[in-house]
C-alpha cells in the first residue's frame, strides 16, 4: 500500500506501493528534471501529528460532503481547516490558535488570525488533534489514531 500523505510526502509500505510511488517519482522526474527526495526508514518513525492531520481532516470532510477521500477538492480541504480551527478556538479559547500579526512599518496590531498547523507545539497539536477525533466522534466518524500522535495518546493514559 502507498499513502500519500501530502503531494509531498508518501508511506510506502508494500511491493505494489512501492511501484505505484516510483511510477510517481518518474512522472514527476519527467515533468520537472529535477527531484530531491528525504526518506526515513521504519514503522516506528510514522506519520507526524501534522501529516495525521491532513489525514484525518481530508477523511473528515469527504465524511461530511458523503464523498471518496480522493474526490475532496482544495476548497474543500481549505474550508475544514479554517471552520474546525474556528470551532475549537471557540470552544476552548485557545491562545495558541491565534496570532495577531504586527505591521514592522507602524508596529500597529491587526486583527487576530488563525495561525499555520505546521507551527502547533507538539502539546497543541495533540490538543487539537484530540478535539478533532472528539468531534469527528460525534459526527460519526471514527479517525483511526497513529504514528506521534498515538505514542502521545499512549503515554498521556
Amino acid at each position: 500500500m502507498v499513502m500519500q500523505v501530502d503531494e509531498k510526502t508518501f508511506i510506502v509500505n508494500s511491493l505494489p506501493g512501492f511501484i505505484a510511488f516510483c511510477k510517481t517519482v518518474e512522472t514527476l522526474f519527467s515533468e520537472h528534471k529535477f527531484l530531491t527526495l528525504t526518506w526515513r526508514i521504519g514503522a516506528d518513525r510514522s506519520l507526524d501529528q501534522n501529516a495525521l492531520l491532513h489525514v484525518w481532516l481530508t477523511d473528515y470532510a469527504a465524511h461530511l460532503l458523503g464523498k471518496h477521500r480522493k474526490r475532496v477538492i482544495e476548497a474543500e480541504m481549505e474550508g475544514i481547516k479554517r471552520i474546525a480551527k474556528r470551532r475549537y478556538y471557540a470552544e476552548t479559547g485557545a491562545d495558541f490558535m491565534v496570532v495577531k500579526p504586527v505591521d514592522p512599518w507602524t508596529g500597529e496590531e491587526a486583527a487576530p488570525m488563525l495561525r499555520s498547523s505546521k507551527n502547533y507545539t507538539r502539546v497543541e497539536m495533540f490538543l487539537f488533534l484530540n478535539w478533532l477525533q472528539m468531534t469527528a466522534a460525534n459526527d460519526g466518524l471514527v479517525l483511526e489514531s497513529l504514528g506521534q500522535y498515538a505514542k502521545m495518546q499512549r503515554v498521556a493514559a
